[in-house]
């Protein structure tokens, strides 16, 4: 079938969410384009009352019809609801464990209601099938397939439990809803009429799963741009680099800073890089969007940036604010335009073909100004002093790394 139908169709989702969901346009721009790509996770995080659970299950109703499960964490969850339970009888019988295997493992719609107020054992079971595609239950094994899986949950509620951040991790996109100006309250309350304030039951099955797993193949065939791979690659680094080793130093910044070269730079103001999840995530929403609009640019992968970064980061103030991250990334949209003017790339590049002393004199200046670039100099280093193109006096380390 020709894939212009699949994209009519993933617009009329759009279409028929926004037409149940005021504001927060953004968001649901977001979700969707996450819904893209297989065992596709995505958490939506707002304060209560906003419309969490309601976009939830618009998302899911309009993908999955009445067949997904929502585990609340709201309520004491069994694991029987959320990976197995015990057949009794094939026990009481035969004496064999036989494993009944839950809803929401066996569906491939997914909900996760309050998320922040699962229980650490619950949480344990869901991160397990996030991590691993797989769960356990009395020895026996049950490999999940495709699914979706879409949570929401108030982290400010004073009933939240403190979940590890490598649970978040697992989320590829993190996305926030706002409180609806004057006027939009207005709109709400027209189209609640309009759907007799039966938002979710009114919400029409637009996609069959069978559908969204043929735009899933479609779109992991679709081909990036080796220089759009090295954009994220470097933008995903950028977030990571340290140094000082602040992965395995027992200090970290803003005290691991003092002193650095590079302490004014962004990397001063991340406590936590992100992992290669991130990576990942944001090439699956890359090739999403090429595959839906045929194109992509700088400002709309640092759009995407701000869902995939919020969950993963943790900065040097304490705080994950959006304002402060937006800020960063926007010192990153600079940064890569200064280095494009200092056509950096191009230099190390001949610098791996080949040594010239005059571009390493010159790639020198440049990495005191970028630590990317100052730490691959100096990998370049450590083989050039060998082959003894360079003396040990003259290298970049001695002007950057602490002593």
């Amino acid at each position: 079938m020709d894939n212009s139908y699949y994209k009519k169709k993933i617009e009329e989702l759009e279409r028929e969410i926004k037409a149940r969901f005021v504001s927060n346009e953004e968001p649901i721009e977001a979700l969707i384009l996450n819904l893209l790509h297989r065992r596709s996770t995505a958490l939506i995080r707002a304060p209560r009352g906003l419309g969490k659970s309601t976009l939830m299950l618009l998302l899911l109703k309009g993908v999955y019809g009445d067949k997904y499960v929502v585990i609340s964490g709201a309520s004491e969850v069994r694991r029987g609801e959320v990976v197995g339970r015990l057949h009794i009888p094939s026990l009481e019988r035969e004496g064999i464990e036989k494993v009944v295997w839950s809803e929401f493992v066996k569906t491939q719609g997914k909900g996760l209601d309050e998320a922040n107020r699962l229980n650490p054992y619950t949480a344990a079971s869901i991160y397990h099938m996030l991590q691993f595609g797989e769960v356990w239950a009395y020895s026996q094994k049950l490999k999940v397939g495709d699914y979706t899986l879409i949570a929401n949950e108030n982290p400010h509620d004073q009933t939240t439990f403190v979940h590890p951040p490598p649970f978040y991790d697992r989320f590829d996109i993190c996305v926030y809803l706002s409180s609806l100006s004057f006027s939009e309250k207005f709109i709400l309350e027209d189209i609640l009429d309009k759907y007799d304030g039966d938002l979710v039951g009114s919400m029409p099955q637009v996609l069959t799963p069978e559908e969204l797993a043929e735009i899933r193949r479609e779109i992991e065939r679709v081909e990036i741009d080796v220089e759009i791979k090295g954009l994220i690659n470097l933008l995903v680094r950028d977030l990571q680099a340290c140094i000082r080793g602040r992965e395995y130093s027992e200090i970290k910044p803003p005290t691991l800073c003092e002193g650095c070269h590079f302490m004014r730079e962004i990397c001063s103001r991340i406590r936590e890089g992100p992992s290669e999840r991130a990576t990942i995530v944001l090439t699956n929403l890359v090739k999403a969007k090429v595959w839906l609009s045929g194109n992509i640019d700088v400002g709309e992968i640092l759009k995407m940036s701000l869902w995939v970064f919020p969950h993963r980061l943790v900065l040097s103030s304490g705080t994950n604010a959006l304002g402060e991250l937006q800020d960063i990334l926007y010192r990153e949209e600079q940064k890569m335009t200064e280095r494009e003017a200092r056509r950096q790339w191009f230099i190390l590049n001949r610098l791996y073909r080949e040594f010239s002393r005059d571009l390493y004199n010159k790639a020198k200046e440049i990495a005191l100004e970028d630590l990317v670039f100052a730490e691959e100099i100096i990998r370049l280093e450590e083989k050039w002093l060998k082959e003894g193109k360079i003396r040990e006096e003259e290298m970049l380390r001695n002007y950057i790394l602490p002593r």
